[in-house]
């Protein structure tokens, strides 16, 4: 069994920020609006703000708030320190 760990542990919304790869495929995990945990891989293509709320754009058009990832190419944010990756690539 594999268990992935995180590659890095930022401790501000800016580092956080900061290590998000743009027009690059990633491994994502955030909430909806409605709390449902997603995991996907998706291509980032911008991060804009609207209203005072940054977001995340992805190639589709989906535009995710950046308080609501969870984690980004094994970047845990710092909005979840305590949010441990229990999958495995079993």
């Amino acid at each position: 069994m594999e268990t992935i760990t995180n590659q890095s542990a930022p401790s501000t919304d800016a580092e956080f920020r900061a290590l998000i790869p743009l027009n690059k495929y990633v491994r994502l995990d955030y909430f909806t609006e409605l709390r449902e945990f997603i995991r996907t891989n998706a291509m980032t293509k911008a991060i804009h703000e609207t209203d005072g709320i940054e977001y995340l754009e992805l190639a589709t058009g989906e535009q995710i708030p950046l308080d609501r990832v969870i984690r980004i190419d094994g970047h845990l944010s710092p909005r979840y320190p305590g949010y441990d990756d229990y999958s495995c690539s079993c």
